[in-house]
């Protein structure tokens, strides 16, 4: 008896490639030549597992902001390995989802936040947001710099502002968390959680957060 056919596309194929070389540049280039956004959002939607980690891989590498959503939705994908690829997919979009010279302020912006520079990070990040109002991940980093400087209800604004232009930022949903816990309202913390754990379920600690919230809150009430 003769073995089925196994049809191997395009992009598995350049994806296999990938896997062996790592050579990003030309897994790009690959997929480019045969695939636009659009094609590659449907397979990362409907696709065999392969085809869905490949797409996520590639939109990282080629998509925009339209292909964002796309992108959040796989952070619930069945498959893990489909998941962790869209993640670093979807980071990389909301990143650079904007011009090149707001791009390099974002990342001036991050810099000083990761270094716990907040008040130095405030002033970049509220002018890059006047250029950029539609730059998610700037209102995001706005965030983060009032949280450092305990301007709880000034991030609470800034988170939320993050999430009306990308409602998939699950970082942003974790953080905001944690701002309402300071600013006692524990039942909209648990709310932001369960986005949170809705868009990205591999996220331990906002599982952990969630039961400890739970927690106090039974305590409270004896």
């Amino acid at each position: 008896m003769n073995s089925p056919i196994v049809h191997t596309t395009r992009l598995t194929a350049a994806y296999r490639r990938y896997l062996g070389s790592a050579d990003a540049p030309r897994f790009a280039h690959e997929v480019d030549e045969h695939y636009t956004p659009s094609t590659l959002t449907a397979l990362l939607s409907r696709g065999e597992v392969e085809n869905r980690r490949a797409a996520a891989l590639a939109l990282g590498m080629l998509g925009d902001r339209h292909c964002v959503d796309s992108l959040g939705r796989a952070l619930s994908d069945e498959d893990r390995g489909v998941r962790l690829v869209a993640d670093d997919s979807f980071h990389s979009l909301i990143v650079r989802d904007a011009a090149p010279l707001h791009h390099q302020k974002l990342l001036r912006v991050i810099h000083l936040n990761d270094g716990c520079e907040y008040a130095a990070a405030l002033s970049p990040a509220m002018v890059l947001i006047d250029q950029a109002p539609l730059y998610a991940e700037a209102h995001h980093q706005l965030a983060i710099c009032w949280h450092g400087l305990e301007e709880f209800e000034k991030a609470e604004t800034a988170y939320q502002s993050c999430l009306w232009h990308c409602r998939f930022h699950y970082t942003a949903w974790q953080s905001l968390a944690k701002i309402r816990m300071l600013l006692g309202k524990p039942n909209k913390a648990l709310d932001a959680l369960n986005r949170c754990l809705d868009i990205n379920p591999d996220v331990e600690t906002a599982r952990m957060q969630r039961r400890a919230i739970r927690r106090r809150m039974r305590e409270s009430d004896v």
